[in-house]
């Protein structure tokens, strides 16, 4: 959803304003996806895109040329979508698809490892007044396979080969199947560990296991617990494993709405070496289930993020995006001066006089409201 300040928040709250966004990433494994291989499942994936609605869509396994242009014109149909140009280098290759009325491609670039290419795609956003940072870098990874020393190791080669020539820009999210088996994996380490060259955030953590009930809901990989005939292919061998991921950059990870962060497919049931519908699933329907069964053997996974109107003071987790709401409701701190809350249109939604008590707003839409209190702005972002 865009969302524009207006001229009289500018005047009401004396700060200089410009467009934000609530944007949708999603990354997405697509099975080998090419003419010879589309088994019928473009239907399969409009459903599962139509239920997701991604701003920007990161694909793994893309086999052919042919991708791009059919998620652009039979998938991704509520918007002017875009595809990144077709890179074909070893193996499967990478495409982003990205929703032009909120974003500008700025430019690709391949970056090789010994296996498959790595994919950076830079991103502006489309707001009225640009800065450097609604720049977006999104890169997408397909690390090696299989859970011996020697594909560990290769895998922490290939993030190496990233990080060697990662972006300096400020928000920058790797995404994709980084098929790990736990979080100590160096191939994750590379980013997310203390010796960082450049430091990532894994939103839901670090502390989980694979083939765990108590991190059931983390899993992404795989839908099905066997083989299904004339569906891309792939594997199977149930819900059992974390292999597809999307990692903010620390400057970024302030942004990131934490509780959107969703495997979909995964209802947080423990099947562990099941299919994602036995037992039935609590969360996704029958039909959505069998489009996400025959779509891939991965699930999509989305986070959304919030981009644009931030003030250089308004620029770190306990300010930005760290106070949510699921019920429509936020809470103002006591203070000894009046308290404006301010819609993102520039509608002054409530007055709160100074008070000894913290004060409760309820019956807000969802969206990013500002919370001006004298000289300082907070934006927070209500989630339903």
């Amino acid at each position: 959803m865009k969302i524009l300040f207006a001229c009289i928040l500018t005047c009401a709250i004396g700060i200089p304003t410009r467009a934000a966004d609530t944007v949708r990433i999603c990354t997405y494994n697509i099975l080998k996806f090419s003419r010879d291989n589309e088994d019928g499942r473009i239907p399969q994936f409009k459903m599962i895109m139509d239920s997701i609605r991604p701003d920007v869509l990161v694909c793994q396994e893309v086999a052919d040329n042919t991708a791009g242009p059919r998620f652009v014109s039979e998938v991704l149909t509520w918007a002017p979508f875009a595809s990144t140009p077709y890179s074909d280098g070893p193996d499967t290759d990478n495409m982003v698809v990205y929703n032009q009325d909120k974003f500008d491609l700025v430019g690709t670039r391949r970056i090789p490892t010994e296996l498959r290419d790595i994919f950076e795609t830079t991103l502006a956003l489309r707001a009225e007044n640009p800065t450097s940072n609604d720049t977006l870098v999104v890169y997408s990874v397909h690390l090696k396979a299989q859970d011996n020393t020697a594909d560990m190791q290769q895998r922490a080669r290939e993030m190496n080969a990233l990080v060697s020539s990662i972006t300096s820009k400020r928000f920058a999210i790797v995404s994709g199947d980084f098929n790990v088996y736990s979080p100590s994996e160096p191939a994750l380490q590379v980013l997310l560990g203390p010796t960082a060259k450049r430091s990532f955030v894994d939103p839901l953590g670090t502390s989980w296991r694979r083939n765990d009930a108590a991190y059931a809901s983390f899993y992404s990989q795989c839908t099905r617990a066997t083989t299904i005939s004339g569906c891309g292919g792939g594997v199977d061998g149930g819900v059992d494993d974390r292999f597809d991921f999307i990692l903010p950059s620390s400057e970024l990870a302030p942004r990131v709405i934490k509780s959107t962060y969703t495997h979909v497919g995964n209802d947080g049931v423990p099947r562990l070496n099941s299919g994602i519908d036995v037992p039935v699933n609590k969360k996704y329907g029958a039909e959505m289930v069998a489009a996400l069964k025959c779509g891939s053997d991965h699930m999509p996974v989305f986070v959304d993020l919030v981009l644009g109107d931030v003030p250089a003071s308004v620029d770190d987790v306990d300010s930005f995006g760290s106070v949510m709401s699921h019920d429509g409701s936020i809470t103002v701190p006591a203070s000894t001066r009046a308290t404006y809350v301010y819609a993102i249109d520039g509608t002054l939604v409530s007055t709160v006089t100074e008070s000894t008590n913290a004060t409760r707003i309820d019956g807000l839409l969802q969206g990013v409201y500002a919370v001006r209190n004298g000289t300082t702005t907070t934006l927070i972002s209500v989630v339903r």
